[in-house]
């Protein structure tokens, strides 16, 4: 067995001894048998909307091409926009400061046959960010990451190539926790790559009408950043938000082993398809997330576990829900959040006779790396995985 097998192996073991994944006959978040694809949501209505649809403008694929590898940090190379910091550090809390938590919700009537039930969502949301948080009032714990004033963007994934999306309702659910916080609805904007797989997702789309914005980057992207040698710009949505809450949703992914919270930013720069071989994906995707005005702006990680993709396709779609569940995975934490994201789908995989390995063997190394430049933990002893059952 060779050293990196050996590693993922520890890994695997430590986060089952640690009680992260409880027997998968357990678990209440799942139903209990495999599900035919699922058909999306009813769309829902953040705000009113009331502006035509506007023109799509092409966005860089996500297939994998074969790229030159090379290494580097994170450098901006050109001004952009101001950043905010993170400047709660008496609720924002993780390690190496404190262990990071990572709280594991779940709801038994969050469906209700093939919909999502808008007041489980909440009571999820409310009880997840009491528990995050250490505060015991979800109103006060909203509050305490997001202000009125501040501008919040809230990144989903609706990628064209898969029939899985995070789902229009959390992200609903979402925006109307942040206006009870105080944050205005025309200061709220859900994004993703491009606008017609915001519209395909079952989004409503809303670029200058009143009330919640939703759009994608439809090619509008700013700034110059290097990572492991290949240059890269940043969404202007984001570029021009004051806070970020990534909204991702699980999925298998064959050369990245898993795409979940940290993953999801491919969407937010300009050529995701430049990440997807040797260090572009091992070193370059904990990159990334690191880049100030992600990271900087980074409050919270909601990861949709309401339904998942435990394998992926060899074609169209390459991803589609193929397991039903019932949970949401709430961090400040992305490489804690992605840790026990893989421990989950990988052990889901495993119950139904199907191996782990490939999803740990492919994550282990951007993880890792992830730890290794500050922007998390991969290590089980420092996460404080909370278990919460309504």
């Amino acid at each position: 067995m060779s050293e990196f097998d050996r590693q993922a192996n520890v890994l695997a073991n430590r986060l089952s001894r640690r009680g992260f994944i409880k027997a998968v006959a357990a678990m209440s978040f799942l139903a209990g048998c495999r599900a035919a694809p699922l058909q999306p949501t009813p769309t829902p209505t953040f705000s009113p909307t009331s502006t035509p649809r506007p023109t799509d403008t092409p966005c860089p694929t996500d297939t994998p091409r074969p790229q030159p590898t090379s290494t580097a940090t994170p450098m901006v190379t050109s001004s952009p926009a101001p950043t905010a910091t993170r400047s709660r550090p008496d609720v924002i809390k993780m390690h190496p400061e404190a262990a990071s938590k990572v709280v594991h919700t779940r709801h038994a009537g969050v469906w209700s046959g093939e919909s999502l039930e808008p007041n489980a969502l909440r009571q999820m949301l409310d009880a997840s960010i009491t528990e995050l948080t250490g505060l015991n009032d979800a109103g006060e714990a909203w509050s305490a990451l997001f202000q009125p004033g501040e501008r919040v963007a809230i990144k989903v994934n609706a990628f064209r190539n898969s029939l899985i999306w995070t789902h229009a309702p959390l992200a609903m659910a979402i925006t109307e926790a942040l206006q009870d916080a105080g944050v205005g609805a025309d200061q709220i904007v859900v994004f993703d790559c491009l606008t017609r797989e915001l519209e395909t997702a079952g989004y409503p789309v809303n670029k200058d009408g009143t009330g919640v914005r939703c759009y994608g980057n439809d090619g509008d992207h700013v700034g110059d950043w290097d990572i492991v040698g290949r240059s890269t710009q940043i969404s202007r949505i984001l570029m021009d938000c004051d806070a970020l809450i990534n909204v991702p949703v699980l999925k298998a992914h064959r050369l990245a082993g898993l795409s979940f919270g940290m993953k999801n930013h491919y969407g937010t720069i300009s050529n995701p398809s430049s990440y997807h071989r040797g260090q572009a994906i091992t070193q370059g995707l904990a990159e990334i997330n690191a880049l100030p005005p992600i990271r900087d702006r980074a409050r919270l990680i909601v990861g949709d576990m309401l339904t998942a993709c435990l394998y992926y396709g060899a074609s169209y779609p390459y991803w589609e829900a193929d397991w039903k569940g019932d949970a949401l995975l709430m961090s400040f934490d992305p490489v804690a959040h992605d840790t026990v994201g893989l421990d989950i789908i990988a052990s889901l995989r495993e119950a139904e006779g199907g191996s782990r390995q490939p999803l740990v063997n492919n994550a282990t190394p951007w993880l890792r790396h992830g730890a290794e430049i500050g922007l998390g933990t991969n290590d089980p002893d420092d996460i404080d995985l909370v278990e919460v059952d309504l």
